[in-house]
Formats: C-alpha cells, sequence, structure tokens
C-alpha cells in the first residue's frame, strides 16, 4: 500500500508507541522487551496488509492515520499542540490510552483497529530472523512446516475461454459447496465447483502464524464489523471454515431442531431425513472423540469445572491419524492430512466422481432470464495470472460462500427480499485469560477437546458454552489489552502460561449484510440486552473456572483492564466477578470476536419471511439455491460445522431427485 509521507510517519509512530524498545529490568527479558516494531518492520507490514482489506475500512485507518499528524487534533488529546509523530514516548501513550476510552465510538474504532493491526504483526510469525528470535523470547517455537503428507486437490486450469459450461455451478468450497459437489457429482451431473479465496491445500500451507492468516482468512484475518466491535474469523480458501478451524464436531442440540422447524415452517428439521443427514456428514468426515486428546489448555477447562461441579465433556472431532505434535498448527492448514476437512473429504470425493474445481473465482452475479438463473459471471485468474472477466453458463447455481458473501452475491444480482441479508447471527464471542505456574501452551495439541456447557440453556434455550482458544502469538497479542507498552509487554512474556476460555453466547439478537455501490459488502451488528447478561455471566463463570483450575491471575480483556492476582492483596474472586458484571460491554470497550456467521439467507416454508423455501431454493429465482449457514432460521448455539454440512446434505439431495 503506498501511503503518503505523512501517513508512513504516522504510522511509524504508532507501531513504535505501541511495541517500542524498552530498557529491560531484572525479571524482563532482554531481546523480548528490546525490539521495536521498527526493528520487526510492523510498519511495512501493516501497509501491506491493508490492500487485502475492505476498501472502506482502509480508507478509514488513512485518515485516522492523517488525524494523528494534526496538531489541533493532539492538543485535544494532549498538553501538545504537535504532530503525534513528534511526541515522546511517553505522550504518545497518553494519547493512545485517551483514545482508547474516549466517548467517541469512532475514535474508540480507530484505536483498536490500529492496535489490532500492529500487534497481529508484531507476534504473527513470519518466519524471519527478526521474528523468530522475539518469539522464542516467550517460548514460541514456530512452525518450520515439516514434510507434507496431506493429499493436494487438484485444480482445472482457465484457459482463454471467456464462458464455460455445467450442470451445475457450485459458489463456494468449504463445508457446505464442497457436499453439495460430492452428492451431485455422485449422481452423474455435470459440477464445477468455485472458490473465490486461496487455491492452497495439502503441501502448500505455510503453518507460521502470519502466512496463514494472510492466505486462509477473509482479509487475511483482519475482517470485522463495520465499527470493528467484532472481528470475524473466516475462511476464505479451499475447503473454507473446514479447513481453518478448531475441528469441533457438534450435532444440531435436539431443542434447536424443534425451535427451527417450529420458526420456519420447514419441518423436515425434526425429521429422520435430517438425522440421516447429521449421521451421514459424521461418519464421513470420522467425527470422533477418538483423537481427542486433551492437552493443558483444554485440561484447565475440565479441572475449572470439575472444581465446581459444572457438567463438561470431551469433544468429538474429525480427525483420523493426526499427529498431535502438529495439530496445533491446523488453524493454518492440516499438511500431515489427518484433520478430515471438506478439502481432504467431500471435496476429493467430488473430483474422483467427475467435478471440476476452479480458484480463484469470485463470483460477482447470477445471470438471469425470465425468472430462472442461467449462470453466474465473475472474475477468475488464468494460467498467465491475468485476471479477466468470465461466465459460467449453468442452469442451476448453489451459493455455498457463506453467511456473509452468499446474501452480497444475492444483492449484487439484483434479488429484493426484505429478509435478505439480516437476521445475521454471529455467536458473540469473548476471552478470559488465566495464567497458570506451569506452561500451558496453548499452540500446542489438539485445538479443541474439552466444552463445559453447564450454561448452554440458561433460558429459553439460550446461553453460553466455554471452550478454549488455541491461541498463538498473534491471536495473543491481539486480545491481551494494551494499557502501556511495557504491562503488555510483561503479559506476552506470561502468555507461555496462559490459558484462554473462550465464551460462546447463543445470540438471538442479530446484525445484517449490506454491500456497498461498489458490491462490497458490510457488516453491522450490536449485541442485545440478553447477549450481554449471558457474556458478563459467562465471563464470571470462566474466571471461577480458572480459580478452580488453580490460576495464578485471571484477566478479562476489557479495554479498562480487570485482573485478579492470587498473590496480590486485590478483590477476592467473588468481588472480581462483581466488577465483571458491572464492566462495560460496549463497541470497542470489550472487544468481540465471531467464527460463526449465520442466517443472511434464512429459509422458510413462508416466502414472506424468507429468502429460501425449505429446498434451499432462493424465493422468485427458478435454479438458484443457498446451501450454507445463511440458510439457518436462528443462530444454533453450538459450533455450526455438522450442521451446515447436514442441511447441504440436504439441499443436495433435492437437486438430485
Amino acid at each position: 500500500m503506498n501511503l503518503t509521507h505523512r501517513e508512513t510517519e504516522a504510522l511509524d509512530a504508532l507501531a513504535d508507541t505501541f511495541v517500542p524498545s524498552l530498557a529491560f529490568e531484572k525479571d524482563e527479558d532482554p531481546a523480548l522487551f528490546s525490539m521495536s516494531a521498527s526493528d520487526l518492520g510492523v510498519s511495512a507490514q501493516v501497509a501491506e496488509a491493508l490492500e487485502r482489506i475492505d476498501p472502506a475500512k482502509r480508507n478509514a485507518f488513512r485518515f485516522f492515520l492523517r488525524l494523528l499528524e494534526n496538531p489541533l487534533f493532539i492538543a485535544g488529546m494532549s498538553s501538545s499542540a504537535s504532530r503525534f509523530s513528534r511526541l515522546p514516548q511517553a505522550k504518545r501513550e497518553k494519547v493512545l490510552k485517551r483514545l482508547a476510552r474516549s466517548t467517541v465510538p469512532q475514535l474508540r474504532t480507530a484505536y483498536q483497529g490500529a492496535r489490532s493491526l500492529v500487534m497481529l504483526h508484531t507476534y504473527a510469525a513470519n518466519g524471519s530472523p527478526e521474528s523468530d528470535a522475539l518469539l522464542s523470547a516467550i517460548g514460541y517455537e514456530p512452525e518450520i512446516n515439516r514434510r507434507a503428507t496431506a493429499p493436494h486437490v487438484p485444480l482445472t486450469k482457465v484457459g482463454t475461454e471467456s464462458t464455460i459450461e455445467c450442470d451445475v455451478c457450485v459458489v463456494g468450497s468449504g463445508a457446505a459447496g464442497s457436499v453439495v459437489a460430492a452428492e451431485l457429482a455422485a449422481s452423474g451431473q455435470n459440477v464445477l465447483v468455485v472458490e473465490a479465496g486461496s487455491e492452497w491445500s495439502g503441501p502448500d500451507y505455510d503453518q507460521h502464524e502470519l502466512t496463514g492468516m494472510r492466505r486462509l482468512f477473509r482479509e487475511g484475518g483482519a475482517s470485522g464489523t463495520r465499527d470493528l466491535s467484532m472481528s470475524l474469523l473466516a475462511g476464505a480458501c479451499i475447503g473454507g471454515g473446514t479447513t481453518v478451524n478448531w475441528q469441533s464436531c457438534f450435532r444440531t442440540p435436539d431443542d434447536v431442531r424443534d425451535e427451527w422447524a417450529q420458526a420456519s415452517g420447514c419441518n423436515f428439521f425434526t425429521s429422520d431425513s435430517f438425522t440421516e443427514s447429521l449421521d451421514s456428514v459424521w461418519r464421513r468426515i470420522g467425527a470422533s472423540t477418538d483423537e481427542s486428546e486433551i492437552n493443558e489448555n483444554n485440561n484447565a477447562v475440565s479441572r475449572g469445572a470439575q472444581s465446581l461441579g459444572y457438567r463438561w465433556s470431551v469433544i468429538a472431532r474429525n480427525s483420523l491419524g493426526c499427529d498431535s505434535d502438529q495439530c496445533g498448527n491446523c488453524m493454518f492448514g492440516c499438511r500431515v492430512g489427518g484433520k478430515q476437512s471438506v478439502a481432504n473429504t467431500y471435496l476429493l470425493d467430488a473430483i474422483r466422481s467427475g467435478a471440476r474445481l476452479m480458484a480463484p473465482f469470485s463470483g460477482r452475479r447470477l445471470v438471469q432470464s425470465k425468472g430462472r438463473v442461467t449462470g453466474i459471471e465473475g472474475i477468475a485468474r488464468d494460467s498467465a495470472g491475468h485476471l479477466r472477466e468470465m461466465k459460467i453458463a449453468a442452469p442451476r447455481v448453489v451459493l455455498a460462500a457463506g453467511g456473509l458473501e452468499s446474501p452480497a452475491l444475492l444483492m449484487r444480482s439484483g434479488i429484493r427480499s426484505p429478509h435478505l441479508g439480516r437476521h445475521l447471527y454471529l455467536h458473540p464471542t469473548v476471552a478470559v485469560y488465566g495464567t497458570y505456574a506451569s506452561p500451558i501452551e496453548a499452540w500446542r495439541g489438539p485445538p479443541q477437546t474439552i466444552v463445559c456447557d453447564e450454561f448452554s440453556n440458561l433460558s429459553k434455550g439460550y446461553g453460553y458454552r466455554i471452550e478454549v482458544a488455541p491461541a498463538h502469538p498473534g491471536l495473543s497479542a491481539v486480545g491481551i489489552p494494551w494499557s502501556s507498552a511495557r504491562e503488555h509487554r510483561r503479559e506476552m512474556q506470561r502468555v507461555r502460561f496462559a490459558s484462554s476460555f473462550i465464551v460462546l453466547t447463543r445470540d438471538s439478537n442479530s446484525g445484517r449484510v449490506r454491500i456497498t455501490r461498489d458490491g462490497e459488502p458490510y457488516f453491522d451488528y450490536r449485541i442485545g440486552r440478553q447477549e450481554k447478561r449471558l457474556l458478563k455471566h459467562g465471563m464470571a463463570t470462566a474466571a471461577r473456572m480458572h480459580f478452580g483450575a488453580g490460576a495464578e491471575r485471571i484477566m478479562t480483556i476489557h479495554s479498562t483492564q480487570l485482573l485478579w492476582d492470587r498473590a496480590e492483596d486485590g478483590p477476592s474472586i467473588d468481588k472480581f466477578c462483581r466488577l465483571i458484571n458491572a464492566a462495560p460491554t460496549s463497541p470497542n470497550r470489550l472487544p468481540l470476536f465471531s467464527a460463526h456467521q449465520m442466517g443472511t439467507c434464512r429459509m422458510g416454508a413462508d416466502h414472506a419471511r424468507a429468502v429460501c423455501d425449505g429446498k434451499g431454493e432462493v424465493y422468485g429465482v427458478k435454479g438458484a439455491y443457498v446451501a450454507d449457514a445463511s440458510l439457518f432460521p436462528a443462530s444454533s448455539g453450538v459450533n455450526p460445522m455438522i450442521t451446515i454440512m447436514a442441511l447441504a446434505h440436504h439441499v443436495a439431495k433435492g437437486l438430485t431427485l
């Protein structure tokens, strides 16, 4: 990204304020504390990352950089009418603290966006000697990309043709698209799967954290709601979310199936047929607890739950022949092939049955004639590396691009529905850190193997589950609040001993997907009163579980950090939990994230209340179908991979009749 000279000066100063070179004290690691953002080339990496994020957010970030260099603005933030880059470190820190706690939401948004970008690009492994040295100082050894045994997914090369014909075009190669493709190809149909994200598979995966985030996640891992109050982790690669997720397999809860059937009028949710779909995908991806090895990160959840008498269980995983030494890196692609993602199962099944896969291909709009779909137009990259327009002629198109992109494609295609893009459910998730006496190394071993669901039905089917995040240093650095450069560095020095419990809430309040004039999607979401109550209750529960598991320190991720320390004369755990309940949850005062995006093209028996019918077909457009999580009538309350795949299986069965 070519920033102006003044923008570059502001970015350099901003990065070195968050991560300066510090004179180390006796209990501080010299390598960790002496290294600065400048030493690590963070500014240049952030500038490069700006190319991958949403244009509106990129422009807002550049405006913020220019604002920092406005002396009048800085005068309102400090006692000095000076450019930010000309202030001494101590005054620059004060400016950042004021931005973090500003009453102006837009300034909090700008602060959180800048902080996240700088911290991710400081601590996420990128393979450089400087990065390796920094991470070694906190006890993290970056992945060296061991010999790959995972299969390579073959791609169809794009030639000079401007139109490709097929019976069915499936848009998206993730949990939904691969299942649909496999079922339809097995029935003898000519299937073409198109994927907008990275074409990496098997041996291509580079498991360094920063590289993996850039190549396999939407917007390089920097996606979020428009106000950046919630980060959105979404796969953008072959296999979609199944390539980068944490392998947690949950069947759709029976009470959720009942609720969905009643709310949507689609009775198949409670039928034997849908149960058979759940069973079918469960078997094909090898979901079981056989390889659910419990590492120290997950063990902390079970210890904490046991100490309080809470219900907990071992999570089934789509794992078959995994190497547990490498499992901690599987969110950046599994090089072993033990992770039974759809790239290793259904997508290969589809290709063996004659289906083709094209990547990258970015679908822009459906082609329609007389109320019927005739294909899809988009942008493809040919064998010479050139991007060009291409049309796929197909009498049926199945959208499986996810809860964020599928509604945007329908909007760009001129589809009108009062529910299109609405009902965006995200499972708002927050972390609570516990630091222990012995190493946790949350990045090692199978990612998620324990769940506490004691409070999953706290209020009429709504509640939360507590799991763990397999946090690598970059993700941890983004999550840990920044109160000063030294305090954040000290927390990173402890990160090897930290376990991050996550509170995954089932939301009833929803957000919305819209598109800009250029057709690019953006997302608005605000947690409701019930979600706030669940998040606070969940954070307090997570804190008590850390306490019961023997944590020495417990920390929330509020901008104004809440900290409990067993060694200090601080608040009791009961008082700490009361402080959590009283702390703000307003946007960018409590950073949230979501790995589950659902409900934006919801299905229903009544076209006045839904976008798609009970078979997934878009109302008013014959031959256009949706098969992914955007069909959900409401949030699932559990990690949704199995539900998505079963729903795609249901849609596919209707297309093979």
